[in-house]
């Protein structure tokens, strides 16, 4: 019981108590002109006070983990008895977090903030939407939801030390919560509905896959500082002038873009380079 259920449930108690209460000195007052036994009188006295007295914690709280496969990982990882409930404290022993078993579809991560202390979190195919509980989770490092339901990344905005995201396979639109991660090195986020790679700026990313989004326009990758790895397959790409401006690029995958006529020039200039520039699906080019 969290402390606002704990608030209600104790404003509830009184409320109830105080009409109890009014009840039975009402009573108590016709029993004195009644036969009615002392010891009866005195019992219900006694029932009384225990009620009063009784604490609220001796309520069955409601789980901290309501999600039942997400319980069932933790007590795995925790190694904590089915027959026990998992609690807040054992939730901040975790460091790592695997669900990669997808029998068990995992929907709810309500519960799961209390985890601070989790450096990394892998839950691949499940059925998640929500993802605020991970706000809180400050010391996230390496965070892998790939082939869920999120569309929104908010709650991820505030993880300064998270270094590797892996979003692929979503409903995503909108990178603009990442703009200020700037330990982030690797953003794997192919398979979304992505247009505007302008949040990623003034990031440090090494490495960028996104593949299958709706990307039209690469000039915010314009003199990238540390880019070495771009993966844009299967965009909406025709201009492509601007990587011959990264420094650091060493490799380059551009199959399924609509690329104009200018690009060739510019594969030319990268190759020079000694980038290594794909126009090819890599089943594609293994064939060959």
């Amino acid at each position: 019981m969290d402390k606002v259920e704990e608030r209600k449930y104790h404003r509830k108690r009184c409320t109830f108590l105080g009409i109890l209460y009014k009840h039975m000195t009402h009573n108590l007052r016709c029993l004195k002109e009644t036969e009615m036994p002392t010891q009866f009188v005195k019992n219900m006295i006694v029932f009384c006070l225990v009620l009063i007295l009784l604490p609220a914690t001796t309520m069955s709280a409601a789980p901290v983990i309501k999600d039942v496969a997400l319980s069932k990982v933790i007590r795995t990882t925790l190694k904590i008895s089915s027959k026990k409930e998992v609690k807040t404290s054992d939730l901040k022993k975790l460091k790592s977090l695997y669900a990669e078993d997808t029998k068990n579809k995992i929907s709810n991560l309500q519960g799961l903030e209390h985890a601070v202390n989790l450096v990394d979190l892998i839950m691949p195919g499940h059925k998640i939407k929500n993802i605020t509980s991970l706000s809180k989770l400050k010391k996230l490092e390496f965070l892998v939801l790939e082939g869920n339901q999120i569309s929104d990344l908010s709650p991820l905005s505030g993880l300064s030390n998270l270094e590797s995201l892996l979003i692929s396979g979503n409903q995503i639109k909108n990178l603009t919560p990442l703009k200020n991660l700037h330990k982030l090195t690797s953003l794997l986020a192919s398979g979304n509905q992505v247009a505007d790679l302008s949040p990623l700026q003034k990031l440090n990313l090494e490495w960028i896959i996104m593949d299958g989004n709706k990307i039209q326009d690469l000039s915010p990758l314009k003199n990238h500082p540390a880019l070495e790895y771009l993966y844009v397959e299967d965009n909406l790409i025709q201009d492509i002038a601007v990587l011959d401006t990264i420094p650091h690029l060493i490799e380059v995958s551009l199959a399924g873009n609509p690329l104009n006529e200018q690009a060739e020039q510019v594969i030319k200039k990268l190759e020079k380079k000694g980038v290594i520039v794909s126009l090819e699906y890599e089943n594609e080019a293994e064939t060959k």
